[in-house]
């Protein structure tokens, strides 16, 4: 770059041209970024999306879901003990668990053991990045101990979906509604903003092959084009019960099969058919036909764990309502089944 014209010599400049700027007063430099090739070829890594279960000693059992659709994954008891009348107990359960990103597992308790033992779980946030034993805190409502053993389920492990967020301290909260009112002000001035209906089946069709048969509440009457046809209907408010009462031969050869194993069972039906031979009189509640055994016309269901939980299942999932309670489970089955401590069975099994 050289000087202003009017300092050149052919513009009169008295002095020689100079160049305010050379090729010295440069430097260039190059910068070499060297990537290293066994990092750029490392696959990039993936969060786990399932629930990783480690057993910490071999007698753990790996949590299970009571059904399809269980909101939670039963946990097991390690050991057998005690908690106290009005206190609690530290369990061990001998598994860790890895947790998806984005969640944690949150401890409940069971629906059978705190409507009927008063038992609650307390403590139930797991966090994440927490890799040791799981152990359920279990706090006892009930007057008397409660004695769990090895293999009981003691709680359900709940996994939900969290905001991982950061802190940040601001000045003002902006305007709510509801502002600084706390403790009881809701309760002041109810609104209710949404209005839940519970619907009924009335009315379904059934099909030979129960997976076929069809389900309506009263929402449909009246303009679904299925019941627009002729057919046959069958005007129903329980409809599990309905299909619980369909007992196929390989259901009742089921039951004849576990009779066979339960000693008591077999000892009932000797003594009917001994009764019977003898042309004495048979209990009024009791009868015994086909190999069955009936008591109050519901039929005698021998002590098998599969089997009793096939009767419960049937009778508690329902295509239309989800789950039953406990209370309704128990009325439902007792319709047609009966078996010893057959409410107890029930209420720990929900």
């Amino acid at each position: 770059m050289g000087r202003r014209p009017e300092y050149r010599p052919e513009k009169g400049a008295r002095h020689s041209e100079q160049w305010i700027l050379k090729l010295k007063h440069f430097q260039i430099s190059v910068i070499h970024q060297k990537r290293n090739a066994e990092t750029a070829l490392l696959p990039e890594k993936s969060e786990p999306t399932s629930l990783r279960i480690m057993k910490l000693s071999i007698k753990a059992i790996i949590p299970t879901k009571g059904s399809r659709f269980a909101a939670g994954h039963d946990i097991y008891a390690l050991t057998e003990g005690l908690v106290p009348a009005k206190g609690q107990m530290m369990v061990k359960t001998g598994i860790a668990i890895g947790l998806p990103e984005g969640t944690y597992g949150r401890l409940a308790a069971r629906s059978g053991m705190a409507s009927y033992m008063g038992i609650a779980v307390g403590g139930g946030v797991i966090d994440a990045d927490y890799t040791g034993e799981v152990k359920v805190i279990l706090r006892n409502h009930d007057k008397a101990d409660c004695l769990y053993k090895a293999g009981d389920r003691i709680a359900q492990l709940i996994i939900e979906k969290i905001a991982n967020t950061d802190t940040m301290e601001v000045d003002n909260l902006g305007v709510t509604k509801r502002g600084k009112m706390g403790f009881g002000s809701s309760d002041l001035n109810p609104k209710r903003s949404i209005t839940a209906k519970e619907e009924e089946v009335k009315i379904c069709f059934l099909h030979a092959d129960t997976s076929e048969n069809e389900f309506f509440t009263a929402v449909d009457i009246g303009y679904h084009p299925r019941l627009m046809e002729e057919k046959d209907m069958l005007s129903s408010t329980h409809v599990n019960a309905a299909l619980t009462r369909t007992m196929n031969d390989a259901f009742l050869d089921k039951i004849r099969m576990a009779g066979k194993e339960d000693e008591k069972w077999q000892d009932r039906g000797r003594e009917l058919v001994r009764l019977r031979e003898s042309g004495k009189k048979i209990p009024d509640e009791w009868i015994e036909k086909d190999g069955l055994l009936y008591y109050k016309n519901r039929l005698y269901i021998p002590k098998d764990e599969a089997l009793q939980t096939e009767i419960a299942q049937g009778c508690r999932d329902s295509l239309v309502a989800g789950h039953f309670g406990q209370e309704k489970t128990i009325e439902i089955v007792t319709r047609d089944f009966y078996w010893k401590k057959l409410a107890d069975w029930i209420r720990d099994y929900v």
